[in-house]
């Protein structure tokens, strides 16, 4: 029951190896990050203290012009510091997406989803001369504990109806979101924990709009979920088909059941 369970989930996800530029020459241009912090280790998920200040000290190491958090919690706002400006929308309990940038922030704004208490966010910023709109989106989960499921008829059809329930929510996500997305009078950027793989239809409605980054100058599975059975790529960034990537990376810290990915974008 579980294996059926991973497929309806992740069908395919494995077979997609990616053998593309490892050249770390191009660290040129502008940098994004995107992480799901899932709350920074709020509630001890991760059986280590030091998961706040070990997040702090990567994001020194490996600042980013702009970085976009999922999952942010607003107790942590202290590991940001550096960062000059920001965008955060919280949905209750201090948790929501959160924008942070050296760049002056011009506009920003919020693109609501219906009945959730997941968003998308956004800020203007001028680079170059040129104003970039980047959003930060994080789209509906699935809420199955894939480690602890019950091989019977009940649980089975529990699981089954969380799985529709979630792929509704995440189709009417990302039509609210390419239809913002797509009026913008600027290039867009977009990070996202998207909550499904490569092979899904929202990932496929979007990349008719834009470019997945990975795709250009990523290389391996790509892999951004920590599930010890398969290579899961979930968490994505997007452009406009007018920017150029110069560079890709997942990164391989135990910060969150996310990994870090980043990019160098040609504006």
């Amino acid at each position: 029951m579980p294996i059926i369970i991973l497929t309806l989930l992740f069908y395919n996800s494995f077979y997609f190896y990616k053998i593309g530029n490892t050249d770390t020459n191009n660290k040129e241009g502008f940098h994004i990050m995107s992480f799901n912090a899932r709350l920074f280790n709020h509630y001890k998920w991760i059986k280590n203290d030091n998961i706040p200040l070990n997040t702090k000290e990567f994001l020194s190491n490996n600042k980013p012009d702009l970085l976009a958090l999922q999952e942010y919690h607003v107790d942590y706002q202290y590991l940001l510091e550096n960062f000059k400006n920001k965008h955060i929308h919280l949905s209750g309990n201090n948790v929501g997406q959160s924008i942070h940038t050296d760049y002056q922030i011009y506009n920003k704004g919020i693109v609501e989803f219906d009945n959730s208490i997941n968003n998308a966010i956004f800020v203007d910023l001028v680079i170059k001369k040129d104003t970039i709109r980047v959003y930060n989106a994080h789209f509906e989960s699935f809420k199955v504990d894939l480690l602890n499921l019950k091989a019977d008829l009940i649980s089975f059809k529990k699981v089954v109806n969380k799985i529709k329930l979630a792929y509704i929510a995440q189709k009417e996500q990302s039509n609210t979101l390419i239809n913002h997305i797509v009026k913008s009078p600027y290039k867009v950027i977009l990070a996202i924990d998207l909550n499904n793989t490569q092979h899904s239809f929202v990932y496929k409605e979007i990349k008719n709009k834009l470019s997945d980054v990975f795709e250009l100058k990523g290389y391996g599975f790509g892999s951004t979920y920590d599930f010890k059975f398969m290579p899961i790529r979930i968490d994505y960034i997007f452009i406009s088909h007018s920017i150029s990537p110069k560079y890709f990376k997942t990164y391989n810290q135990k910060l969150s059941d996310h990994k870090p990915i980043s990019a160098f974008l040609d504006i």
